[in-house]
């Protein structure tokens, strides 16, 4: 390292896929903050080119955003790049911190080649990986480039030695982290008025509109029980994304559709999980849902399917569905329209849970730890 960096600051450079909403951008973005608001010179920088809502975010946390020019033919996007190499050099890092293997594949060799000691990977999912062929070679081959690989859940780990033959030695867990002081349910009146709610059962989903999550099947099984003589409910979808027609035609069509609301993406869900009474989710697969952790801050149990780390999250907070199957969902969701008791129960187990194993405070000083030492 050259003499101008001998006595600043260690810099990090934390790569997101995007700056889009997504539970992994957010959870990349809430390191960045912490590990700036604990001295490290923090830069960020995502995959895909798109200008997206997280490049303010950066802004108001004080985090410069910088592009890395990653090529799109199909060698120089598979980390084969010596203009991205040169790129990487040229920021002068003392580590870089990637989300998921696509990251790793397209920036590990780069980065060891510009002379960067830290190369740092976060896998959120086992989802791109074992739902494809190349995602599993490129895995396979690019997991050693990596000085450190953490994984947010055990199930993640355990996949990616027992299927992709990754050292475990190699492989830390360390759970997402939440600032848990902004969960809170002080403002829940006015949230609800501002939504037009009175005093009815208020479910919560809050994520992307992406066909792993199964927005629509969620609206179908939550309309599928709304009846004449049903308690009176609420759905709120917080997201957007390309299955926003389909949700939007389910709403249209129904009797009932005026009891979901689709407020699109957000930056600040908070609000919407202070007018809720219970958090849904839907979805095909799922790592450790950074939305669920954040509903259940909140005080809110859930109602979601046992994939991923969920059952772990939900073992006795709330209720777990069985994975692609609407009846499942659809009773739950009926038993608590009928027991609106049990929720109130939940509440406080929930809180104590995430306080418990989730702090941001030390989830970060894990990673500077791995980060800068």
């Amino acid at each position: 390292m050259n003499a101008l960096r001998q006595n600043a600051r260690p810099r990090v450079l934390e790569v997101l896929y995007s700056f889009g909403f997504g539970g992994s951008e957010i959870v990349g973005l809430q390191l960045a903050k912490e590990l700036a608001e604990s001295g490290v010179e923090v830069l960020c920088a995502a995959i895909d080119k798109a200008p997206g809502p997280l490049q303010e975010k950066c802004a108001e946390y004080g985090i410069r955003t910088v592009d890395l020019n990653i090529p799109s033919n199909i060698l120089e996007r598979n980390g084969i790049s010596v203009g991205v190499t040169r790129r990487l050099r040229s920021l002068r890092l003392d580590a870089i911190h990637l989300h998921h293997f696509l990251g790793l594949n397209r920036l590990g060799l780069p980065a060891r080649l510009a002379g960067i000691k830290r190369v740092v990977v976060t896998e959120h999912s086992i989802l791109d990986v074992s739902q494809s062929l190349a995602g599993r070679v490129r895995a396979r081959i690019s997991w050693r480039l990596a000085s450190a690989i953490t994984v947010i859940h055990q199930s993640i780990k355990d996949y990616l030695c027992e299927e992709l033959g990754m050292s475990r030695d190699r492989l830390t867990v360390i759970p997402i982290g939440l600032e848990l002081g902004e969960y809170t349910r002080r403002e829940r009146a006015a949230c609800r008025a501002a939504l037009g709610y009175g005093s009815q059962l208020t479910f919560v989903f809050v994520g992307r509109l992406a066909p792993v999550k199964n927005v629509p099947g969620l609206i179908a099984a939550f309309l599928a029980v709304q009846c004449p003589q049903s308690p009176d409910s609420r759905l709120i979808v917080v997201g957007d994304g390309e299955e926003r027609g389909a949700c939007q035609d389910l709403i249209n069509t129904h009797n009932f559709g005026y009891r979901v609301n689709l407020v699109g993406a957000q930056i600040d869900p908070q609000p919407y999980l202070a007018a809720a009474d219970v958090f849904v989710l839907n979805s095909r697969s799922e790592g450790t849902p950074r939305a669920l952790l954040e509903a259940m801050a909140t005080g809110l149990p859930g109602i979601c399917p046992a994939v991923g780390g969920i059952p772990d999250l939900l073992n006795g907070r709330g209720w777990l569905t069985a994975p692609g199957d609407p009846s499942s969902l659809q009773a739950s969701i009926e038993f608590v329209l009928h027991h609106p008791g049990k929720v109130l129960q939940l509440s406080e187990p929930c809180k104590q849970y995430v306080k418990s194993g989730f702090d941001s405070k030390r989830v970060t000083e894990r990673y500077r730890q791995l980060l800068v030492g």
